[in-house]
C-alpha cells in the first residue's frame, strides 16, 4: 500500500502544478474529449450507487474512476461501468490526471481526509454528510475549500436541493410567517440490536488498513448470531454497523438526523454553532455491542430560536399515537392529503403559522388553528438531462461547468456547521452522567422546549417497556460553544475538548492535514 504523506503526495501530483493558473471554468472547458466532465465515485456499496445513478443521468459526464476497499465491490463497479478504472487507495486514485471530480460516499470517518486529498490534489468535490468524524477535522476541510478556492465543493445535504424546501425557507427568511419561534427536526428510524460483542473476521477482500484510514484499528466486533435480519443483509462492522460506534460514527445523529438538523437551521438563517447545547439519551430496549445511543433528544440554544432534536430508534408500531403528536394539523378543505407528524422530518414553528417537512423536497403550512394554508413543492424533481441543476449533483456540475461557487446548493461551510451541531449534542452526552428520571426533569425544567422533548421521550420508551426510574438516561453536559473558534468554554470545557471527544488528528499515514 502507498504510504504518501500530504507534503509528499503534493510534490508528486502533476495535476496540482497543472492546475494552480486555471480557473474552474478554464480546467472544465479543457476536461477529457469533446469536454466531458470526468468523475470519479469514492465508496460505492450502497450510497455512493445513488450517485453513480445521479452522474450518469447528466449530459457530459463520464464515470471514469471507482475506489472502494473492497476488491470484490470494485469488481461489480467496472462490470457496471466498464470504461472506468478500478482502485482501492483514493491516494492513488487521485494521481490520475484523467479525473475531474471526486464524489464521496465512504464512511463517515473518511469524509473529511479524503476530501482535503482531492482537493490537493485539484480535483473538484461532492462529499456526503455528515462532512466530518469530529469539529475539529471538518475545520480543516472548511480551511482547504477555501485555500483551493477555483474547485467547486457541494455537500451531500440533498435537501437543499428540494424545491419545495428551497422556496419555504425564503418566505420564512422573508418574514411571511413571522418570527420563528421553534425549529424541530424529528428522526423516527427504526433501529434494531446489532447482538452481543464478538469478534468477526475481517473479509479477506477487505483492505482493513485503508477501511480505518484516519480511525484507530479496532478489532472487528459484532454480535451476527444474535441479529439474523443485520447478518442476511451482511452488514457487518464495515458496511454498516459502524455508524454505531465512537470510533467511526456518531449514531443516528450523525447518520439519518444530520439531514432533519441542517434543514431546520437553515430555517433558523443561522450561520454560526449554537452557543449552548444540551442532550438526554440512552441505549434502551435492548442489550447488544452498539456505544452510540438510539433514543435522544437535544436542544441547540440559539438566541433567535431554539433548535430541538429528537431521536428515536425502537419500534415504530410503538411511536405512533401520542408520542409522535407535535400539532393537530388538519387537511385542506378540497380533502387533499397533507402532512401531519411526520416520523422523519421537520416542523418550525413560527409566529403565523407552523411549517412541516415530511420529505427531502416539500413543505407543508398550516396556520395557528392547524388549518391546512399551502404547500410548496410536491415531488422531488428529476435530474434535468440539459445539464441544469435541479438535482444535487446536477447542481454541482453546473457550478462546475461555470467556474462559480456562487449557485452551490449546499457549501461545505454550512454542512459543517449542522455537522458541529451534531457533534456537540454527542459530546454534551458522552461527558454527561445518568440520572433518573426525577433527577433529570429537575435539571432541565427551566427549558420548556427540553422538557417536552424528554416528556414525549418518556412516554415513547413507556410503550416500549422502558422505565426510566430503572433504567436511567445519560444526562448531558451542559455545554457552551465559542460561536467564532468553536471551541467549548466554560464548567465542562476541558472534558469537551479533550481529544477523545473533541478531536483526531489521525494516525500515522493518516494525519489531518492542517496546512494547505
Amino acid at each position: 500500500m502507498s504510504q504518501l504523506n500530504r507534503r509528499t503526495f503534493i510534490k508528486n501530483s502533476a495535476l496540482a502544478a497543472a492546475l494552480a493558473g486555471l480557473s474552474a471554468q478554464t480546467y472544465a472547458q479543457s476536461a477529457g474529449a469533446n469536454g466531458d466532465l470526468r468523475v470519479a465515485v469514492v465508496g460505492f456499496r450502497s450510497r455512493g450507487q445513488e450517485h453513480l445513478k445521479e452522474l450518469s443521468k447528466i449530459k457530459g459526464v463520464r464515470i471514469v474512476a471507482l475506489c472502494d476497499v473492497d476488491s470484490t465491490v470494485v469488481a461489480k463497479g467496472l462490470k457496471q461501468f466498464p470504461g472506468a478504472k478500478g482502485y482501492s487507495d483514493i491516494r492513488k486514485m487521485l494521481e490520475d490526471k484523467d479525473i475531474d471530480a471526486v464524489s464521496i460516499a465512504s464512511p463517515n470517518h473518511q469524509h473529511s481526509i479524503q476530501g482535503i486529498w482531492s482537493l490537493q490534489a485539484g480535483k473538484h468535490l461532492y462529499v456526503e454528510k455528515p462532512l466530518s468524524h469530529n469539529i475539529f477535522e471538518g475545520q480543516q476541510l472548511v480551511a482547504a475549500s477555501k485555500h483551493f478556492d477555483k474547485q467547486i465543493v457541494q455537500a451531500g445535504t440533498q435537501s437543499r436541493s428540494g424545491a419545495g424546501i428551497m422556496a419555504a425557507v425564503k418566505a420564512v427568511h422573508a418574514g411571511e410567517y413571522g418570527k420563528v419561534k421553534l425549529a424541530r427536526a424529528i428522526c423516527y428510524k427504526r433501529r434494531k440490536s446489532i447482538g452481543i460483542a464478538k469478534k468477526s473476521e475481517i473479509p479477506s477482500e477487505i483492505d482493513y488498513d485503508l477501511w480505518n484510514g484516519p480511525a484507530d484499528i479496532q478489532e472487528s466486533i459484532r454480535g451476527h448470531e444474535s441479529d439474523k435480519v443485520n447478518e442476511a443483509a451482511n452488514n457487518g462492522p464495515v458496511h454498516y454497523d459502524w455508524h454505531w460506534f465512537w470510533n467511526y460514527g456518531g449514531g443516528d445523529l450523525c447518520n439519518q438526523a444530520i439531514h432533519e438538523i441542517d434543514i431546520a437551521r437553515w430555517f433558523l438563517g443561522t450561520h454560526e454553532v449554537a452557543p449552548e447545547v444540551v442532550s438526554v439519551g440512552g441505549r434502551f430496549g435492548y442489550t447488544d455491542c452498539a456505544e452510540t445511543p438510539n433514543t435522544f433528544v437535544s436542544i441547540h440554544n440559539y438566541a433567535a430560536a431554539p433548535l430541538i432534536t429528537e431521536v428515536y430508534g425502537l419500534p415504530v408500531g410503538k411511536m405512533n399515537g401520542p408520542s409522535n403528536k407535535f400539532g393537530q394539523f388538519k387537511e385542506s378543505n378540497s380533502g387533499e392529503k397533507t402532512a401531519k407528524s411526520p416520523e422523519i422530518g421537520i416542523i418550525v414553528e413560527c409566529e403565523n403559522a407552523t411549517l412541516v417537512v415530511p420529505d427531502y423536497n416539500s413543505c407543508q403550512v398550516y396556520d395557528k388553528d392547524g388549518k391546512f394554508v399551502k404547500t410548496y413543492g410536491k415531488t422531488v424533481e428529476a435530474v434535468d438531462l440539459t445539464g441544469g441543476a435541479s438535482g444535487h449533483h446536477a447542481n454541482w456540475i453546473e457550478g462546475i461547468r461555470k467556474g462559480s461557487s456562487a449557485n452551490i446548493h449546499a457549501p461545505v461551510r454550512e454542512c459543517h456547521l449542522s455537522t458541529a451541531l451534531v457533534h456537540s449534542a454527542n459530546i454534551s452526552y458522552r461527558v454527561g452522567a445518568k440520572k433518573s428520571a426525577g433527577e433529570i426533569k429537575e435539571a432541565i425544567k427551566a427549558s420548556s422546549g427540553l422538557s417536552e422533548a424528554f416528556g414525549r421521550m418518556a412516554e415513547h420508551l413507556g410503550r416500549n417497556g422502558v422505565n426510566l426510574d430503572e433504567a436511567k438516561a445519560t444526562l448531558g453536559a451542559p455545554l457552551t460553544q465559542d460561536t467564532k473558534t468553536e471551541l467549548f468554554t466554560g464548567a465542562n470545557a476541558e472534558a469537551a475538548n479533550r481529544d477523545l471527544v473533541a478531536k483526531r488528528t489521525g494516525r500515522k499515514g493518516f494525519e489531518i492535514p492542517t496546512t494547505f
